[in-house]
């Protein structure tokens, strides 16, 4: 590791966070809209199930690196993914452990393995569970997944530049790809209590995956109006984003959320405090006034995301520019 990269440490990279929140918060919901969107579609338009075979995966890729410990030349790539899954021994797992580790009620827990038991998604054998998609659903896997690994690329280029590493989206890329379990074993670690802890305020990951586009529209609107926002998520200046408005059709057009379903959970976000309603066209904008104090948009939630990612994207640039 080269003099410089050694200067890669947590402080810097929060700071860049927090200084350029308003930027990285565009990135950042576009990187959870299209990762969110993606696994409740795979997943039988079912996130707390999807939940669940994160953190199947998360075991696997981290049952992989042990077999990397034991020989320095063991294959992690993304291309050799599919082999390596097919012959790592995946660790036990018991429904406690998982509904823990997810947020999940344990019956609710019970319920989900045993629909993803039906699908195929997992495969039961003896007092084993284990995750093994069909062969039939490995091709999309392998799309969605580059398509995340190039999203993911373009957040940690903003850091590199900031941080005058200077690294561009196809190195990234590439680094993510030929390393692909060790990248992934910690995304997806971020990923699930990123996940957890909206589990937790909301009960119900259809909410932020909705929520998630509507803050997209304010903060493009926002960066329109050349608004500031701190690290904390506050707005610095009074700027009207009431015309930063969406719809139920759009949102359910974006995510694969049936309309129905994001007409009735807008309202629920309405009542939140979240999102206000305009009268006249029936659209939801974000109103960050009123959600700062509300469970969903909190100081609090801004400084835990701003933590769990940055040492994640601390971790990153510390392996890329080694």
């Amino acid at each position: 590791m080269t003099e410089k990269s050694n200067r890669v440490d947590i402080a810097e990279v929060k700071k860049v966070y927090k200084n350029n929140y308003a930027q990285i918060l565009g990135l950042f919901m576009n990187v959870q809209s299209d990762f969110l969107s993606g696994i409740y579609n795979r997943y039988n338009k079912d996130l707390d199930a999807a939940n669940i075979v994160l953190y199947f995966a998360k075991n696997l890729h981290q049952e992989t690196l042990r077999e990397r410990e034991n020989d320095l030349d063991y294959d992690i790539s993304f291309e050799n993914f599919w082999n390596n899954h097919s012959k790592t021994k995946q660790k036990k797992l018991k429904i406690i452990e998982i509904s823990e580790q997810t947020g999940l009620p344990k019956e609710t827990t019970r319920r989900k393995v045993h629909n993803l038991l039906k699908t195929k998604t997992l495969l039961k054998d003896k007092n084993s569970i284990s995750w093994l998609p069909a062969e039939i659903h490995k091709s999309s896997y392998n799309s969605i997944i580059n398509q995340e690994v190039n999203q993911l690329a373009k957040l940690i280029k903003f850091f590199s530049n900031q941080l005058n590493y200077n690294l561009s989206s196809e190195k990234i890329s590439e680094d993510i790809k030929k390393n692909f379990s060790f990248y992934w074993f910690h995304y997806l670690n971020t990923e699930l209590k990123y996940l957890r802890m909206w589990h937790n305020k909301l009960k119900d990951l259809e909410l932020l995956l909705i929520s998630i586009q509507c803050l997209i529209q304010a903060n493009l609107s926002l960066q329109k109006k050349g608004a500031k926002i701190d690290g904390q998520g506050e707005i610095r200046e009074r700027v009207d984003i009431t015309q930063a408005t969406i719809s139920a059709t759009s949102i359910s057009e974006i995510t694969g959320i049936p309309r129905a379903t994001c007409i009735r959970k807008l309202e629920k976000l309405h009542k939140l405090k979240f999102l206000k309603k305009d009268t006249n066209s029936k659209r939801y904008y974000t109103d960050f006034k009123s959600s700062q104090n509300a469970s969903l948009n909190s100081k609090e939630t801004s400084e835990f995301t701003v933590d769990i990612f940055s040492e994640f994207f601390c971790l990153a640039l510390r392996t890329l520019v080694k």
